[in-house]
Order: C-alpha cells, then sequence, then structure tokens
C-alpha cells in the first residue's frame, strides 16, 4: 500500500511540473519586457517654433514628422554637404533652456512618433543598447 502512495505522489508531481515550467517561462518573458522610459537630457539640442512655442528633436526635423515645418531648404535633407535653413520663426535650443520658460511644449507629432524618449527594456540592458544622446546631448539617431 505504502508504494502505490508513493506512486501516486510522483504522478501528482508530474501532473503539475509542466503548470511550473509554463509559469516561470511566462514570468521570465514578462520581466524581459519591463521597461522603463529614458527621457533626453536637458542639453540634447532641438529646434524650437518660436511662434507656436513647440520644440522637436532633430530627427522629427529632417524626417519631417512635425506640426509645420521648420526648413526651408527640405531637398537638402538628402545632401549631407548642404546645411540645413530654419524657416525665420525657427531656432536652436536646448530642452533644459526651453523647460524652464513657462508655455513651451513637445511638438506633438513628434512626441507621437518617439522622437524624444527612448523606452529601454531588459532585454535591451541585457544585450547591450545604445543611448540616443551622446555624453554632450548630441542625437544619436
Amino acid at each position: 500500500m505504502l508504494r502505490v502512495m508513493g506512486w501516486r505522489r510522483v504522478d501528482e508531481i508530474g501532473a503539475v511540473a509542466p503548470f511550473v515550467v509554463l509559469f516561470a517561462v511566462i514570468a521570465v518573458a514578462a520581466l524581459l519586457l519591463v521597461y522603463r522610459i529614458e527621457p533626453p537630457p536637458e542639453d540634447a539640442l532641438v529646434i524650437a517654433d518660436n511662434e507656436m512655442h513647440t520644440y522637436a528633436s532633430t530627427s522629427c526635423v529632417i524626417h519631417g514628422k512635425l506640426e509645420r515645418e521648420l526648413i526651408t531648404n527640405r531637398e537638402a535633407v538628402a545632401d549631407p554637404s548642404r546645411d540645413l535653413e530654419l524657416e525665420p520663426y525657427a531656432s536652436e535650443s536646448t530642452i533644459g533652456a526651453l523647460s524652464r520658460q513657462p508655455g513651451w511644449r513637445r511638438d506633438s507629432t513628434c512626441n507621437y512618433v518617439l522622437g524624444f524618449d527612448q523606452i529601454v527594456t531588459v532585454w535591451n540592458n541585457l544585450f547591450g543598447y545604445r543611448s540616443r544622446w551622446s555624453g554632450t546631448g548630441e542625437w544619436r539617431w
């Protein structure tokens, strides 16, 4: 009788094992997808729209992901030897300088396409990731 009960316990453990493994796999997958949002540094360069009181990352300006155009020579984007010319109402600034002034906000289109913050997952940390910003606040796109 003792042997039958012993085998019964082994069978019960065997029936639970797949659920334990499944739970472990789901827990590990969930942990790898945990993320944090890394905001741009205060010294990150942006292009400010002085009339609308909005600002956009350089990537959004170059790729035209903005509420309105901030450069006059759109065709020069494809030619790295040419400088981009800003509209009269646009200027260069930093996020820190604009955030200290009341009324300034991120360009909503640029913000929508994740033109500012960087999402960093545990997965990225395990396998290395490169920050969007250099140590001096320049964007790395």
